[in-house]
């Protein structure tokens, strides 16, 4: 959502026709760029964006050559002959040549090879569009619909946003025009080009056909294709937990590119690997930051933090489950490394800092994660939905602020001390949990906290505490609202292990339990998937020399103890339905993990 125009701009931009030349075994690019615009108010110029390492041949607005600033760095200012006033529409066109830069962000235009065979493509976010082609440049404004047209030598194949209308050859000359008619931000405009192998799976969102489009390396071919066969289900679950797949009308697609990671152009990610977390993440973005996209680089989770997020989603739903604790384990062990960072951006001058791995995506995931343990899943899957949809969001812009005030329309709560906390602040809380039995079999419980970053003082969350005991567990939430706060609980058993948010719902780190002494109790990890289980479960318990027994919820040992290789599947068919307690047992840490047999 934006509320006040650019200064630097009086003009939305309705379409843009882009027609390249580009050879990808040389750093060159020459081409034509044709823009119509709108005028917002009353104007006598356009002020648009390119480096000066190009040669702008001539600007020519209504058909008739007029006059240009270009100056340093990349500011290009088109002086109009007459007033454009408000309402009207104009075309500009742009013919340029010249060598991109490499340098900038993540390298706007990358050229390299596989094989021995050369590759071009472009990386835009954050600043580089004004790298390779001459255009509004800001998170103000998308262009609301899109032609990109490339002239490659014939051995070549483009990929781009949308669907490819034609793949001409005439000579040597190959030409591929993609029509995209989206709205689509400035940064996620994108080409590739080399000998692309091409092949499409198949995928359906909400009962409609989405062809999944991929452009590999040829000598790739068999090794990537089964993996992007990972596609269709997720589309299915994103479809399924948020809303139908935004460009449904066009395509989704993967091509391979020679950076590191991946991104997430519009309808087509550029990819330089395949496994199936970066799929699921580039994938996850074409709902958040392409379909919704951030309207300021402070904003940047927004994008990131949800596609990370999502990424931990598929976890949760797919595979039965397994690597869900994982992912949520290795995730707030990476977050919890250093004691400050906030999600919040401050200076978005420093693109490291923008796309901070830490920060902006882990911990900007588990901020989401926690947002759901404050509001419920209802509330959670309810509000992502409503932001997705806000006529000021789809296909448009979003705020963090609007991103709040859904939440908290969804779930009836009052957010604003948990944003400044957590999406504001900086660290996590450490919590100490003092346990005393009483002499009438109760227990005086008292929690407090110390925080590992002085700009929180304190982190008022409630906090998920479970009680072990050899046949029966127990989990109750403290509402945490200030230090050495005190409750009286009654479980009903002896607790021999208790543990501080075993299912990792809170960002939190070095916990200590102490019960009815001043050491602290080992803290034992553990999981099962999946959980319910039919047949087969899987124990996440990392500690030497593990063993399991299991018993019946009355206590009857059902298995006894036996020595069990963490990478292999407990064999559990032979229990009936029910409910069931495995105790896990190691040289020094032993925890009882709630079983659901079906």
């Amino acid at each position: 959502m934006v509320d006040e125009i650019d200064a630097s701009s009086g003009y939305d931009v309705k379409y843009m026709r882009m027609e390249l030349t580009i050879d990808p075994a040389v750093l060159y690019l020459s081409g034509n760029v044709n823009t119509t615009i709108e005028a917002r108010t009353d104007i006598n110029e356009a002020r648009m964006q390119l480096i000066r390492d190009f040669t702008i041949q001539s600007i020519k607005y209504q058909g008739q050559e007029v006059q240009f600033t270009h100056t340093d760095p990349f500011d290009l200012t088109i002086l109009f002959p007459t007033t454009l006033t408000a309402g009207n529409t104009a075309e500009i066109e742009i013919t340029y040549s010249g060598t991109p830069s490499t340098a900038q962000g993540f390298g706007s235009v990358g050229i390299g090879q596989h094989e021995g065979v050369p590759v071009f493509w472009t990386l835009s976010e954050p600043y580089g569009a004004r790298d390779w082609w001459p255009g509004k440049n800001d998170l103000t404004d998308k262009i609301d619909s899109l032609d990109v047209i490339v002239h490659s030598p014939q051995a070549y194949r483009t990929a781009s946003n949308g669907l490819l209308i034609s793949d001409t050859v005439i000579g040597t000359e190959r030409t591929n025009h993609w029509k995209h008619r989206y709205p689509i931000v400035p940064y996620l405009v994108a080409v590739a080009v080399t000998n692309y192998a091409v092949y499409v799976d198949s995928a359906w969102s909400a009962g409609k056909f989405v062809p999944v489009v991929n452009y590999v390396y040829p000598e790739d071919l068999e090794e990537i294709r089964p993996r992007t066969e990972n596609t269709p289900p997720l589309i299915d679950l994103y479809t399924e937990l948020f809303i139908p797949y935004p460009f449904s009308d066009e395509k989704y697609g993967h091509a391979q590119f020679g950076w590191g990671g991946g991104m997430e152009h519009q309808t087509m990610s550029f990819m330089g690997r395949f496994d199936f977390e970066i799929i699921a993440h580039e994938l996850a973005h074409q709902w958040f930051g392409d379909m919704v996209t951030l309207n300021s680089w402070h904003d940047i989770w927004l994008n990131e933090g949800f596609a990370t997020y999502l990424t931990g989603l598929a976890y949760e739903h797919m595979f039965d489950g397994f690597y869900w604790y994982r992912w949520k384990r290795l995730t707030l062990n990476f977050v919890t490394l250093l004691p400050g960072g906030s999600v919040y951006v401050a200076d978005t001058a420093n693109v490291n800092r923008i796309f901070d791995s830490r920060l902006s995506y882990r911990k900007g995931a588990l901020v989401l994660h926690s947002l759901r343990w404050i509001v419920g899943d209802t509330a959670f899957f309810d509000a992502c939905k409503s932001y997705l949809t806000d006529p000021l969001a789809a296909y448009g812009f979003a705020s963090t602020d609007m991103l709040k005030f859904y939440m908290e329309t969804a779930s009836g709560k009052d957010l604003t001390e948990f944003f400044d906390d957590w999406y504001y602040g900086e660290g996590f809380p450490s919590y100490v949990l003092d346990v005393t039995s009483t002499e009438d079999q109760k227990y005086n419980v008292s929690l407090s906290q110390t925080t590992s970053h002085p700009s929180v003082d304190f982190f008022e969350m409630p906090v998920p505490v479970t009680f072990y005991g050899p046949q029966f567990d127990t989990t109750i939430v403290f509402d945490h609202q200030q230090n050495g706060q005190s409750w009286v609980i009654d479980i009903g058993f002896t607790p021999d292990s208790i543990v501080i948010d075993p299912e990792i719902w809170l960002i939190t780190a070095n916990n200590q339990v102490l019960l009815d002494s001043s050491e602290p109790m080992p803290y034992p990890s553990a999981s099962l998937h999946p959980n319910p289980a039919y047949d087969y479960v899987k124990v996440n318990f990392p500690y030497e020399n593990p063993a399991y027994s299991i018993s019946d919820s009355k206590g009857n040992i059902i298995i006894a103890s036996r020595k069990f290789n963490p990478l292999e599947w407990i064999d559990v068919s032979q229990l009936r339905k029910g409910t069931y307690f495995i105790r896990l047992t190691s040289d020094k840490y032993s925890a009882t993990q709630k079983l659901i047999k079906l």
